[in-house]
């Protein structure tokens, strides 16, 4: 018990730092758990150093992880997700499967062990692809898509290739027959576990949530890992499916909101002791007596996933580019691969040598998956761009002129679609995802499919002759490029961005936008004119406030102060004398009363009264002031919003 406390303490010690360090270079902390793994393992410095210990606490990371991800998981956005996901996850994982396994088949594997390596090799690694694809800002690109729809197909896999683990280490002694009766006992065995915990669970839950309090509950969520665990192992399921259904149970408990918050945190930890355990278990000698072997059984691995991933999203009608961005992003092996490879291991599946090999393998291609993914972008930009429209080439340009190119028909492009189609503006939509293009062409609208870092699709767009065009695409990327490749072919034409990143802000300027607008920082305006409204600061103040904001580049909000002359024009505004105009309504205490009888002590004066659209300057003292008068108050903004709390609730 003592080791087992050191080593747990030693993990901590070292996931810790690693953590810290991955977070600030902005990369997936798995690479640095798996290194740290090797380094401090029986097979390095041999900090921990019994394999058994390892072994143990590999399982007790298995089992923790998979709560974790049981705990995320819904079955209720499964089901609505289920549609738009099968397509593509469903083709590239069979395909990938199937060709690995026919690969190992002929080079002498016997068939259970090759279709058990080529669904582990299928599986790709949500915890590095998902995690940099959120910090990248990419979740609502088009591959961005492809990418979480493809990890969420295979994660459901995950549950029924579990199953068909142990049943495969069998296949030599089971008949046809068996094997299917095996699988059926094998899921129906989930089937009801999961069932009978339904029937528990949310009241065990509900009983402990009204004569406890919340440790009583956390101590309760404990015990039912263990005992659905227990169940499953019983059940001649393992207790890493237990812990799985454990997970998805309480996810949909009407107490999972608190149980997320109490587990959650401890997520990092639990996946550290994961993929450092995994890591200590990796032999470094055996890959150093063979580096040039595994070195190039890794990179074949890289390339056949990429290209059989590339292939599954072109045969679903995406575009070439979008198609290698997705595969190069998922052409590692994934941490679920290491799992279903200690199953194998455990049911005898695969022999030590072959458990080593998977090892290796997912260790090297997890380790060069960042920097494939922080190439992908720009390093399909680049290929692609050399297929740019030659001069004898014959194209049709667009016939408009002085029109809008919007590129991107999102909330933002369907939103201002809109507004320009009711002000009669002409205008053109660009987008590169086909549903979002034939929801365009549905409404009536003129559109064109392509992609707008080409400058064939530019310039049949009619860039040359458009007036404006707006960028409102979620790959920073590709709007970089294409902003740079539209100033290059139109040096006239007026560029407005929309960014999630702040940081782009300055980089998308010098690449030749006019205009860049962050999503954030365009909430906070909107948010402070909001508070200042409601505190009765004149609109023509907030408006000049926010439009120094502006103006500086947001510098206020990214932490740039604001220079001298700013600060001047700053204090101006806000001790200028200004106007103001207030709506007279029903309840208004100076309703059906003269200016005399109004006296507004407050400083500022009436200048002017608007009734039905018609202007009455200077007013006499015995001007009656009706319902739906417009009143033209001049002053400081002090005296303004004074003066407009008398005119709504007369003298305090």
């Amino acid at each position: 018990m003592v080791h087992l406390i050191e080593d747990l303490a030693i993990l901590l010690l070292v996931s810790l730092p690693i953590n810290l360090l991955f977070h600030k270079i902005k990369l997936p902390s798995v690479m640095g758990y798996l290194v740290a793994g090797v380094l401090i393992g029986p097979y390095g410095a041999q900090l921990i150093g019994d394999v058994e210990s390892v072994k143990h606490l590999a399982e007790l990371g298995v089992i923790l992880l998979l709560f974790v991800i049981g705990l995320e998981f819904s079955l209720k956005r499964l089901l609505k997700d289920l549609v738009s996901i099968l397509g593509v996850g469903g083709f590239q994982l069979i395909l990938t499967a199937g060709s690995v396994g026919w690969i190992l088949h002929l080079y002498g594997f016997e068939q259970n062990q090759s279709i058990a390596f080529g669904l582990i090799t299928a599986l790709s690694s949500t915890a590095i692809v998902l995690k940099m694809i959120t910090d990248r800002a990419e979740i609502d690109t088009l591959h961005g898509k492809l990418c979480i729809g493809i990890l969420l197909f295979q994660d459901i896999c995950v549950v029924p290739i579990m199953l068909l683990m142990p049943l495969l280490a069998e296949a030599g002694t089971l008949s046809p027959m068996h094997f299917f009766l095996a699988m059926l006992q094998s899921i129906a065995a989930i089937v009801v576990i999961f069932f009978l915990s339904k029937l528990i669970v949310p009241r065990m839950l509900a009983w402990i949530a009204h004569i406890g309090n919340k440790e009583h509950l956390t101590l309760s969520v404990i015990f039912i890992i263990l005992i659905t665990g227990w169940v499953s192992a019983k059940m001649g399921l393992t207790l890493a499916m237990g812990a799985l259904i454990a997970g998805m149970i309480i996810s949909d408990s009407e107490y999972n909101h608190q149980i997320i918050i109490d587990i959650l945190p401890l997520r990092d930890y639990f996946s550290s002791i994961f993929f450092i355990s995994i890591g200590m278990l990796l032999q470094v000698g055996i890959f150093f007596d063979s580096i040039l072997f595994y070195l190039g059984l890794a990179v074949s691995v890289v390339l056949i996933k990429m290209f059989l991933a590339i292939l599954s999203c072109l045969f679903l009608k995406n575009p070439i580019r979008i198609s290698l961005i997705v595969g190069m992003r998922l052409a590692q092996i994934g941490e679920f691969s290491l799992i279903l490879a200690a199953i194998g291991l455990e049911r005898g599946l695969f022999n030590g040598d072959q458990y080593q090999q998977i090892l290796i393998m997912a260790i090297l291609t997890m380790l060069v998956a960042p920097l494939m993914i922080q190439i992908s972008s720009k390093l399909s930009i680049r290929i692609f761009s050399g297929m740019s429209i030659e001069d004898n080439k014959e194209y049709k340009e667009e016939t408009l002129s002085d029109h809008v190119i919007i590129s991107g028909y999102g909330l933002g492009g369907r939103t201002l679609a809109k507004v320009l189609k009711e002000a009669q503006i002409p205008f053109l939509v660009l987008e590169l995802s086909g549903e979002k293009v034939k929801r365009a062409l549905t409404e009536g609208l003129n559109t064109h499919y392509g992609d707008c870092t080409q400058e064939e699709t530019l310039l049949r767009a009619g860039l040359k002759q458009a007036r404006m065009i707006v960028y409102a695409i979620s790959d920073q990327v590709s709007t970089e490029r294409a902003v740079r490749l539209t100033r290059k072919l139109n040096p006239d034409i007026k560029i407005m961005v929309r960014t999630r990143l702040t940081s782009q802000v300055e980089e998308l300027k010098a690449a030749g936008a006019d205009e860049v607008i962050p999503e954030e920082f365009e909430t906070s305006i909107e948010i402070f004119c909001r508070v200042l409204r409601d505190y009765r600061i004149p609109n023509n103040i907030i408006e000049q406030q926010v439009e120094l904001i502006r103006m500086e580049g947001y510098s206020m909000f990214r932490g740039i102060s604001l220079n001298t002359e700013s600060l001047k024009k700053f204090s101006t505004y806000l001790t200028a004398t200004l106007t103001e105009s207030n709506l007279i309504l029903e309840d208004s205490w100076a309703c059906g009363k003269t200016l005399k009888k109004i006296e507004i002590s407050s400083g500022a004066i009436i200048i002017a009264v608007v009734r039905k659209n018609q202007p009455y300057p200077n007013p006499e003292p015995e001007f009656l002031i009706m319902s739906g008068d417009m009143l033209i108050l001049f002053g400081s903004h002090m005296q303004l919003d004074k003066s407009i709390e008398y005119l709504q609730k007369g003298p305090q």
